[in-house]
């Protein structure tokens, strides 16, 4: 169970007021949200469509990685959003800034954001964002299916660099009283986004980023840069000063620091 018939009727009422096409499928398990996402909006679906399941066995963050966790240990969430294409890469920005808003106003927790898109307590992870472009999408603008992942009670082995916020907060907020905060949050920042572009989003993101003014190490297709992070421009790419002067990097992993070993 995501939450108390309570819970959850509040959070259909904030995914309607936050999206007017909100419609929530939840599942006890699934494959993966994204992809009942992506399935539905090649069907046509309004924006605010959204998948939430208690567990997935083939979830995904970035770079392929996989994202799997028991029931009831994790929000695990996706939603349907349709941008002007000039405000497309900036929608990763707006949904890192809504988690994290989301997070802190649900649990108490102050987490930072590490670009692209993880949220972070400490050096550990606590929740990261998956934004996948479905281009066979029908409708106006661009089908993005947003996806989040929150640690809520995820006993990590020390080993592992993973938060939880059962540890860090006196008592983890229910998946749909989080979910809930985040439709509203999500909403709001994609406003912001396209009446000013990712310009209007810089701010708070820089007010809640981790690592700027630090060295940083990033790996992209275009290679491996490191230097000092400064930022992130209009595009949402982060701004890395290095020695041949500062460098867009687009996509990619970032480690905060000095290059790791190898």
């Amino acid at each position: 169970m995501i939450g108390t018939a309570t819970e959850v009727a509040a959070l259909h009422r904030a995914g309607r007021r936050a999206f007017p096409g909100f419609r929530m499928t939840a599942l006890a398990a699934t494959a993966s949200t994204q992809d009942v996402v992506r399935a539905a909006a090649r069907a046509g679906v309004d924006a605010g469509y959204s998948c939430v399941a208690e567990t997935q066995s083939a979830g995904r963050g970035r770079q392929g990685r996989r994202w799997i966790t028991a029931a009831g240990e994790a929000l695990l969430c996706s939603v349907l959003v349709r941008v002007d294409q000039p405000g497309l890469g900036g929608v990763p920005i707006a949904a890192g800034l809504a988690a994290r808003a989301a997070i802190a106003t649900s649990s108490g927790y102050a987490a930072l954001l590490k670009w692209p898109n993880d949220l972070l307590a400490g050096k550990r992870k606590l929740a990261g964002v998956l934004c996948e472009v479905e281009a066979l999408a029908p409708g106006p603008g661009a089908a993005v299916a947003v996806g989040l992942g929150v640690n809520l009670r995820v006993e990590f082995p020390a080993r592992v660099a993973g938060a939880s916020l059962h540890v860090l907060v006196p008592t983890a907020p229910a998946p749909a009283v989080l979910f809930a905060a985040y439709l509203g949050e999500l909403a709001e920042r994609l406003r912001i986004l396209q009446s000013s572009g990712v310009a209007g989003l810089r701010e708070e993101w820089l007010t809640h980023a981790a690592g700027i003014g630090d060295v940083v190490t990033a790996r992209s297709s275009a290679g491996i840069v490191t230097g000092t992070a400064e930022g992130i421009d209009n595009d949402g790419a982060l701004l890395v000063a290095a020695a041949g002067g500062t460098v867009r990097v687009l996509a990619g992993d970032v480690h905060i620091g000095l290059p790791p070993p190898g």
